[in-house]
C-alpha cells in the first residue's frame, strides 16, 4: 500500500492496486460519521470507437456511456437502488465526456454497501425489453435538454469549435443514435471499459482500511479476471470552419457563447491540473468581476451577472468558452477580441492581483476539504493522477510567470468563434 502524506494540509492518501488491476484510493476521516465511495471508469461520451486486442475497430453510438450508466442499476429481478436504500445509503451516478462514476454515501453499513457497489457495477444485465424501455426514458431526457437554452448555446459553440467530433455530440446522444443500442452492444462495451483494470475506487470517510481492503479483495474474487487490452481510437479532429453562427430559439433575450479552440498535443497527468489552474486564474485577471474591463462593460449594460468564462482540458480537447446574455453581443465580441489582442499589456503589473486571487482560491480549496463529498467527487482528478490535495499544492507553487507563459500559449494564435441564440419571434 502506497501512502502519501501532505504535511501542510495534514492529510494522508492511501493507494492500493488489487491483483486484478482495480485501483483503490482511500482517505481516512475518523472524526467524521459519513463515508463516501465512488467507483469510476474513464469511459465517457467521447469514447465512440475502440479496439479490443488485435480485433476490428468497433463503433459506439453517441449516448451509449450515459445509457449504460442508467441500465447498470437495473437487474433481472431488482433495482440496485433498492438494496442501497435497505442499507441506509444514498446512491447516485453520473456520466460526462470522459468518465462514468457510481457512488454512495452512508453513515452505517459501509462494508455491505461497498460490496453492493462493486457487485452491481461489475455485474451487467441487459435484455431487449429493458433496453427498449430505457430508450423511451432517455428519449424524453434528450428532448428536455434540447429545450434548454443554456444547453443549446453550449452545444452550439462546441459544434463550431469541433465540427463532427464526439465533443459536438450530446452526452445523452440523439433519438436516432440511442435507437441503435442493443443488449449485445452494451455487453461488449461493459466488457471493454468496466473490467477491473479500468476502474478506480475512491473511499473517503470513517472506515477501517484493512477491513475495507479485505472486503474489496473478497468481493473482486467473484469476478473472472479475463482482462482484455483495450485501445481507444480517437478521431482526427477537423478544423473549425465558421467564425459565427446563429440559431432561433424560444427565449426572451439573446444568449451568446464565444469559444477559443486551443490546438496542441494532448496533456497528461498533473500537467493537466496545472494548466487548468493557470488558465482559470488568467481568465479571472483578464475578464473577472474585479477588472476594469468587466466593470466598464457592466456599467454600459453590455454584460450582466450572467457573464461567465470557463476552461476545459479533456484529453485532446482544450478550449476556452465565454457565456453571456445580452442584446449587445457584437459590442461584447469586439471588447473580448481587444482584450485578447492586448493580453500582455492587460496582464502587465498584475502580479499583486494574481497573488490575491491565488490566496483566495487556495482558501476556497482548503474550505472544500471540510466536505467529504467534495473530496470524493474528484474522479476526474483521480483519473489524471491528481487529487484535491495535489491541486492545492500545485496552486501554492503556481507563479505569475506561469500565468504569463500560459497566456502566450493560449492567446498568441487565438481565433474567437461566436454562437448566438436569438428570439425566434
Amino acid at each position: 500500500m502506497l501512502e502519501k502524506y501532505y504535511k501542510q494540509l495534514k492529510e494522508k492518501v492511501l493507494t492500493e492496486t488489487m491483483p486484478d488491476g482495480l485501483k483503490v484510493v482511500m482517505v481516512e476521516k475518523p472524526d467524521y460519521h459519513k463515508t463516501f465511495a465512488v467507483l469510476t471508469t474513464d469511459y465517457g461520451s467521447l469514447d465512440e470507437k475502440y479496439q479490443v486486442g488485435q480485433g476490428s475497430p468497433k463503433k459506439i453510438p453517441a449516448g451509449t456511456a450515459h445509457f449504460l450508466e442508467h441500465k447498470l442499476f437495473e437487474k433481472e429481478n431488482e433495482d440496485a437502488f433498492t438494496r442501497f436504500g435497505q442499507l441506509g445509503a444514498d446512491a447516485n451516478a453520473f456520466t460526462n465526456a470522459y468518465q462514468t462514476s457510481y457512488l454512495f454515501s452512508t453513515t452505517q453499513h459501509v462494508v455491505p454497501a461497498l460490496q453492493h457497489l462493486l457487485q452491481f457495477v461489475q455485474t451487467p444485465y441487459f435484455s431487449d425489453k429493458t433496453v427498449a424501455k430505457e430508450q423511451g426514458i432517455i428519449g424524453q431526457e434528450i428532448q428536455m435538454y434540447e429545450d434548454d437554452p443554456n444547453w443549446a448555446v453550449y452545444m452550439g459553440i462546441l459544434s463550431m469549435m469541433y465540427p463532427e467530433s464526439p465533443m459536438a455530440h450530446d452526452i445523452a446522444g440523439t433519438q436516432q443514435s440511442i435507437a441503435t443500442i442493443t443488449p449485445e452492444l452494451l455487453y461488449d462495451v461493459h466488457h471493454a471499459f468496466y473490467q477491473p483494470s479500468q476502474l478506480t475506487l475512491q473511499v473517503i470517510g470513517h472506515f477501517d482500511k484493512l477491513e475495507l481492503l479485505e472486503t474489496i479483495s473478497q468481493t473482486q474474487q467473484l469476478f473472472a479476471s479475463n482482462s482484455s487490452s483495450v485501445t481507444r481510437l480517437t478521431p482526427n479532429l477537423q478544423p473549425a470552419v465558421n467564425l459565427s453562427d446563429t440559431r432561433q430559439f424560444n427565449i426572451s433575450r439573446p444568449k451568446v457563447a464565444f469559444g477559443i479552440r486551443i490546438n496542441g498535443k494532448p496533456l497528461r497527468g498533473t500537467i493537466v491540473t496545472k494548466r487548468t489552474l493557470a488558465v482559470d486564474l488568467m481568465l479571472d485577471l483578464l475578464f473577472g468581476e474585479q477588472t476594469d474591463w468587466y466593470q466598464k462593460l457592466y456599467n454600459k449594460g453590455i454584460i450582466d451577472s450572467e457573464f461567465d468564462t470557463s476552461f476545459d482540458l479533456i484529453r485532446e480537447y482544450q478550449f476556452i468558452s465565454i457565456f453571456a446574455e445580452t442584446t449587445a453581443y457584437q459590442a461584447l465580441e469586439k471588447a473580448i477580441k481587444t482584450q485578447i489582442n492586448q493580453y500582455r499589456s492587460a496582464l502587465k503589473n498584475q502580479a499583486h492581483n494574481f497573488e490575491q486571487l491565488k490566496r483566495a482560491t487556495i482558501g476556497e480549496g482548503i474550505q472544500r476539504l471540510n466536505s467529504l463529498e467534495n473530496i470524493a467527487l474528484r474522479g476526474d482528478d483521480a483519473l489524471s493522477g491528481a487529487n484535491l490535495f495535489d491541486k492545492i499544492e500545485l496552486l501554492q507553487d503556481l507563479t505569475f510567470d506561469d500565468i504569463l507563459v500560459t497566456a502566450d500559449i493560449i492567446f498568441q494564435d487565438a481565433v474567437l468563434q461566436r454562437f448566438v441564440l436569438q428570439n425566434r419571434f
